[in-house]
């Protein structure tokens, strides 16, 4: 079956910051930003700043099985909200995506965040994306992206491959990063000695 992201998702903008987010110490809101989203497209957690909201609006919190996707700037990818402290937004260059209730016993947030960061989906943003000095992607494109939606069966094991892929690149990228070091080290005895 083939929808549209807005047909089982709501989709809404990151928390409308005003200017730059002020780090503030001990304050009780966290916030991710782009930044914070590691290579591998997860959200590290320990690098979250702490900051105070102004406004009367009561923010709407992160939740567990959130979906972000940055729309703004060079790369249009998302990440998926595993774990986070409890009253935590995320900064307005991303869009907040939730399944809707209706949705939940056949869609997969964690295989939506799959299939947004694959080629053909991304292909789709590539096309989409507006701005030539500043890219980013509408709403309205967003909402519009084409979803493949298989039985749940399917995307559970489509979810277990990523979960493992992923795996599978940290590893290597540990193998490369022990490699340079040793490398450095060989350079670096040979320079001084």
């Amino acid at each position: 079956m083939k929808t549209k992201l807005c047909e089982i998702a709501n989709i809404r903008s990151g928390h409308p910051f005003r200017g730059t987010i002020k780090p503030i110490p001990k304050a009780e809101t966290q916030v991710v930003q782009v930044r914070d989203v590691n290579e591998f497209g997860e959200i590290n957690i320990k690098k979250l700043i702490t900051t105070k909201l102004i406004g009367r609006k009561i923010p709407d919190w992160l939740q567990a099985q959130d979906i972000l996707f940055i729309a703004k700037g060079a790369r249009h990818f998302a990440t998926f909200v595993q774990q986070l402290p409890e009253q935590t937004v995320c900064s307005p260059y991303f869009f907040i995506i939730r399944i809707n209730i209706e949705q939940k016993s056949t869609v997969l947030p964690e295989f939506i965040y799959w299939q947004l960061n694959q080629r053909p989906v991304q292909k789709y943003f590539k096309i989409s994306a507006e701005g030539s000095l500043h890219v980013s992607i509408r709403r309205k494109i967003l909402e519009d992206t084409p979803i493949a939606l298989p039985p749940i069966a399917t995307q559970q094991k489509i979810v277990a491959l990523h979960r493992a892929a992923i795996k599978e690149q940290k590893v290597l990228q540990q193998l490369i990063n022990n490699r340079r070091q040793q490398l450095d080290v060989i350079a670096y005895e040979l320079i001084n000695a």
